[in-house]
């Protein structure tokens, strides 16, 4: 207002006639012309942006608390638009004023760890009817490259299938699964000498993984994968109707071969799917005996 003010003053319009024109009070513009006066504020001029045709359609998808990124690649698929990401970040900024969450990074080394955890993501039709449905994400510690598997429940053969899925797609086991304090997998919530759920104790054995709890009231402990959960939930699930589970399926599987995998994470700044490429897949058990990562996985 202040700007739209001093533009049309500065153009020859009058207090009344700026009055008239943005339907408020003569006085509302006098003061903010002297304020303007006291204070030497410059004029701003706005400029048209390759967004403002889609302004509409990125409010409304803010307002269902869609990321950025999302926004971006939505643009992409539905309306060819062929501007870069940074543009709509930045455009989105602008109507946003909540500032970004910090998060403390906690490091580790390649092979050495994967974090498990689950989300709600609502209901998928199954059969012509709605059911619950949860995501499984598993993510590579180092390289942030990462297994989803869309699951109905969290029992302990849901836990073990996932877990065993997620070892396949990534061609083998690293050395430390970290894990909440989930009910399929932890019973007793102490880091030294956490209680492991009799099935899981034994299939991580089998495996030659350790089961690692994550502290009490510790977030922090598995930030990756809880990140990743976030970023699933709001990149490939928010606001898309799936006619069936195995629409959703299809969906998700593509979704992170050409999309998560494959982007510039925003923490490592790398591509988690060239950094597990490179890295993190290097890790033999012969020059690590205790990374067993990336060894054949043994047999049922």
């Amino acid at each position: 207002m202040h700007t739209t003010i001093e533009t049309l003053f500065k153009k020859g319009y009058n207090k009344s006639q700026i009055s008239r024109i943005l339907e408020i009070d003569r006085k509302t513009v006098r003061t903010y012309l002297e304020k303007t006066k006291q204070n030497g504020i410059a004029e701003r001029k706005t400029y048209p942006t390759i967004l403002d045709p889609y302004k509409e359609y990125i409010n409304i998808q803010i307002s269902k608390d869609l990321t950025a990124k999302r926004i971006f690649q939505d643009l992409q698929r539905d309306y060819n638009f062929s501007g870069s990401y940074d543009t709509v970040k930045r455009y989105i900024a602008k109507i946003k004023t909540t500032p970004p969450k910090a998060y403390m990074v906690l490091t580790s080394l390649p092979g050495e760890e994967a974090q498990v955890d689950f989300g709600y993501i609502g209901t998928i039709k199954v059969n012509n009817r709605h059911k619950k449905a949860w995501i499984f994400v598993m993510t590579l510690s180092y390289s942030r490259y990462m297994y989803v598997q869309i699951v109905f429940d969290q029992s302990v053969k849901t836990f073990i299938e996932c877990h065993k899925n997620g070892f396949k797609y990534f061609g083998g086991v690293p050395e430390t699964v970290k894990l909440d304090n989930l009910k399929a997998g932890i019973l007793e919530a102490d880091f030294y000498e956490p209680t492991v759920q009799k099935n899981y104790a034994t299939f991580a054995a089998h495996y030659g993984f350790w089961a690692q709890p994550c502290r009490v009231r510790t977030p922090t402990d598995k930030g990756k994968v809880e990140s990743n959960v976030n970023y699933v939930k709001d990149n490939c699930f928010k606001g898309r109707e799936f006619s069936d589970i195995e629409e959703a399926r299809k969906f998700l599987l593509d979704w992170l071969k050409n999309t998560a995998n494959v982007r510039k994470h925003g923490t490592t700044k790398k591509i988690p799917q060239e950094v597990f490429n490179t890295v993190d897949s290097k890790q033999k058990k012969s020059s690590a005996p205790l990374h067993p990562f990336f060894v054949t996985t043994p047999g049922e």
